[in-house]
């Protein structure tokens, strides 16, 4: 048979440079020769061992109390009547764990090499360091050991147990269960008691007592397995009415506690050293210590009470892996511990605990910086946690204020970039937003905060620069002063508010900050008076008065959704995490940007699963849709392309577009999610408009090739020599045949708006060449008729001329010597001849002229009668 080494089972334990806790206790090595009675393993888990490691033949426990010796001295006298061939080895050990709660052992290098003897029975071999820490056991006796080869070479001792005494294990614990919210209010009262008819039934089934005080519920787990069964109960419990009858649930907050140093009664819960209003609802809170207790199935979770984690004492809480299955389903962004823990009061400014209100780091900060979450947007989810990691090194180094305000004052790092967008989440109550309302002009939000003028040299300004420097005393004189001057100035009264804040006198700031309110002049101030005094509220624990300020900031500057948003963060203060996602989601739906705020948010602490969990299923929707929208926009570049050719402006344009969006795929940022499904839409819309906006144009256009077409074939039509028109036919038959066609189809259709694109240069240019030949040929036909009523009136003139030039020697020759004309009878053949064919001569010329002149005079309005005339037949 092959041996059996130690130290195989050492090398599968997890190696880590450094231990996040360390605990003193029992390593438990066991091993066999036959298949082990599952009964061994079982009995170890009951009295608190964790397995650590194991094989086909060995495994390795730790117990972290003397409840060892009793598992064992019960397996013992177990194995007088069940034959059981196992050896047993219980040494000193110390447990490790590390940063990803990962468990690892340490043991003296004398024992890590050794080799389990062959058990022919049940032996249990103790180290001989443990002698002292059995003395005074009942029941049980330490013999000396034989001496076997492989083992250390040590005083071993066997352990020996009196099968008359019960050995029960010395675990135990009190659990203390209390619903969130007001006691008073309606809802609490009917949620509560519908969610305990519940609880009830897990209580009828574990068959325990209980007591009810104040809302609390407070009742005993005598052993690991109750334990057990109470956490996998509650859990499911709540994952059920979650999702099938969420009327029924109701959030409550509980912690587990070890029964040393506790009684059960009814005042058991204030002796807890406990904030009850940091805990997380739903999941049980416990020692690190009872947490590893609790096995397989169980998630352990960090609970962020203070700075330095590093006891089996510290707080966690639980939940579980197959029904909840949080940790799955939950983004893997942790705050540094170093900015939700600590022990002051949550700051008025920043909403942390890891300084005083007088010592904030946002005090000396005076711009807004409106457009940090763009630059947020740009970030990587996987290089947001890398910064978050290097922030928490970064302030282990030294003084956590000072750590801050470096990475405050820093720039270029992603690391300085998240540290300001914590600090921006809480900006509208810091020192720099009421510098800001101060220089406005405006009397909207948010335009209004782009509206400024410069810092005068008021005094109420100096005012604000020694609260800055922590001189209240100063600010206290330079104030009563200002106040007395104009008594109505919201300014020093608001001024003075802050004053009171830091010095601790919240009560005092909230009266100021109203009484400001009433001497504001824009909504832009009175929305910012109530949002303090809201916040005010809220740092005084005041939820539900909070929400109803914000409300109303919000009503008065609708715009304003940093009001909207501190409604949601009440909420899980309050610990309705679950409630609030839904706010949240309609508020996501607006703005973005709010997604990272939620993410960055400390004081959210107490709603940290449930939030990462619910942002989890937003962030996995957004990217499955951009994950779908970026596959279809291959398509839309091919459909952009079917509408219009590629020197296009316009395709150039939405191709530069698209490829900008394809280079935000590459960022893992739910901003970058939500845009690229929403550019998707855009171009697409975009498109659409472009499509409608030009079709319309080309159908405009052709309408009025339509109307030029129709005047050069109006005006054509009178051209008297039709047989030279060949060419000019031509184009006007191609010209009207296309124009034809364009008008009578849709141009919505793809292929027919890039079919009408395509000819339209075409179309214009051989109107064109008809409208210049046109001009030629208007020319010729002017003329032409010109010509012809000058010709008919040269007729009918030159005719009249005619005969009177005939009538006139024969008249002349009459009676002309009665007229004493004389000449004319004595005129020759030949003369008369002559003189008749000058008159002839004259009277045309003179009939041509009169013909040009009236011809002139009246062509244009002959023409257009004449023209008239024959449209009208």
């Amino acid at each position: 048979m092959d041996k059996i080494s130690l130290s195989s089972l050492i090398k599968k334990l997890p190696q880590f440079k450094e231990s996040r806790m360390v605990a003193a206790g029992f390593a438990v090595w066991a091993s066999w020769s036959t298949d082990l009675n599952p009964a061994v393993g079982k009995t170890l888990a009951d009295y608190g061992g964790l397995l650590i490691a194991n094989e086909r033949r060995q495994a390795l426990w730790f117990f972290f109390t003397k409840d060892v010796f009793l598992a064992l001295a019960k397996l013992e006298v177990w194995s007088r009547l069940n034959p059981l061939k196992a050896y047993v080895q219980v040494v000193p050990a110390k447990l490790l764990v590390d940063m990803k709660l990962q468990l690892s052992m340490s043991l003296e290098s004398s024992l890590a090499n050794q080799d389990a003897p062959t058990p022919e029975e049940f032996q249990a071999w103790m180290h001989p360091k443990l002698v002292e820490t059995l003395k005074g056991t009942p029941g049980i006796e330490l013999r000396d050991a034989p001496k076997k080869t492989g083992l250390a070479r040590l005083e071993w001792k066997t352990l020996h147990a009196d099968p008359r005494l019960p050995y029960q294990s010395s675990m135990g614990w009190y659990l203390v269960l209390k619903p969130v919210g007001n006691p008073l209010d309606k809802s609490f009262q009917q949620g509560w008691r519908e969610f305990f008819s519940e609880i009830e039934q897990i209580l009828k089934r574990l068959k325990t007592k209980y007591l009810i005080k104040d809302n609390f519920l407070m009742l005993p787990l005598d052993t690991l397995r109750e334990l057990r069964m109470w956490c996998q109960e509650y859990l499911s419990l709540v994952s059920r009415l979650r999702e099938t009858s969420p009327e029924t649930y109701w959030p409550c907050v509980q912690a587990i506690v070890n029964k040393k140093g506790f009684n059960l009664n009814p005042e058991m819960y204030k002796k807890i050293p406990l904030d009850w209003d940091q805990l997380s609802p739903d999941f049980p809170h416990m020692s690190y210590r009872t947490a590893f207790l609790m096995g397989e199935g169980f998630r352990i979770k960090d609970v962020r009470f203070s700075v330095d984690q590093s006891s089996m004492d510290d707080w966690c809480n639980v939940s579980l892996k197959d029904e909840l299955a949080v940790v799955e389903d939950m983004l893997q962004v942790e705050l540094p511990k170093r900015l939700v823990a600590g022990q002051h009061p949550s700051c008025f400014y920043c909403g942390q605990r890891t300084h005083p209100v007088t010592e904030c780091p946002s005090r000396p900060m005076e711009e807004l910086e409106q457009d940090i979450w763009e630059r947020v947007a740009a970030v990587d989810i996987d290089e947001m946690k890398r910064a978050l990691e290097s922030i928490d090194g970064q302030l282990k180094k030294g003084d956590i204020t000072e750590g801050i305000t470096d990475l405050l004052s820093g720039h270029g790092s992603t690391e300085s970039l998240l540290m300001r967008a914590i600090y921006e989440i809480n900006a509208p109550s810091q020192l720099r937003m009421l510098q800001t309302v101060w220089r406005s002009t405006g009397r909207e939000y948010p335009k209004g905060l782009t509206q400024l003028v410069d810092a005068g040299d008021e005094p109420i300004w100096e005012a604000l620069a020694q609260l800055r420097e922590g001189e209240l005393t100063t600010v206290e004189r330079i104030l009563s002063k200002e106040i007395f001057k104009a008594p109505r100035n919201y300014q020093p009264i608001a001024l003075r508010g802050f004053s009171m804040l830091e010095k601790g006198d919240e009560p005092r700031a909230l009266s100021l900050w109203a009484e400001a309110e009433r001497n504001t002049a824009t909504p832009l101030q009175q929305s910012y008076l109530i949002f303090l005094q809201a916040r005010a509220q809220e740092m005084m624990g005041k939820l539900e008065t909070a929400m109803e300020l914000y409300k109303n900031a919000l009503k008065i500057s609708p715009s304003w959704l940093d009001a909207a948003y501190r409604q949601g963060v009440c909420q899980v203060k309050m610990g309705f995490a679950e409630q609030a996602m839904g706010f949240f989601e309609d508020l996501f739906a607006k703005d973005p940007h709010m997604f990272n705020r939620a993410l960055f948010d400390p004081e959210m602490e107490r709603g940290h699963v449930q939030l990462l969990s619910s942002l989890h299923r937003l962030w996995n929707d957004a990217k499955q849709r951009a994950e779908e929208e970026l596959k279809s926009f291959d398509e839309l570049k091919k459909e952009v392309g079917r509408w219009f050719p590629e020197d296009h402006p316009f395709y150039t344009e939405l191709n530069q577009r698209i490829a900008s969006v394809q280079r935000m795929s590459e960022v893992k940022n739910y901003v970058a999610f939500v845009r690229l499904a929403q550019e998707r839409l855009a171009v697409a819309r975009d498109l659409q408009r472009k499509v409608d906006d030009e079709g319309r144009k080309l159908k405009k256009k052709y309408m009025s090739y339509m109307e030029r077409l129709k005047v050069i074939r109006r005006e054509s039509s009178w051209f008297p020599f039709p047989r030279i028109l060949v060419d000019f036919n031509r184009d006007f038959n191609y010209v009207a045949k296309h124009l034809n066609w364009a008008i009578s189809q849709h141009l919505q259709v793809a292929d027919n708006f890039r079919k009408a694109s395509d000819m339209e240069e075409k179309v214009q240019a051989k109107l064109e060449k008809l409208e210049s030949r046109l001009r030629t040929l208007k020319i010729v036909r002017d003329s032409t008729l010109f010509v012809m009523i000058m010709g008919k009136t040269f007729m009918w003139l030159e005719l009249v001329c005619l005969v009177l030039s005939f009538a006139f020697l024969p008249l002349a020759s009459y009676w002309g010597p009665e007229l004493g004309l004389g000449w004319a009878d004595d005129m020759s053949l030949r003369k008369k001849f002559e003189v008749q064919t000058s008159i002839i001569v004259l009277f045309s010329f003179l009939a041509l002229g009169i013909s040009a002149l009236r011809t002139a005079l009246i062509f244009e309005s002959r023409k257009d009668k004449l023209f008239r005339k024959v449209q009208q037949q």
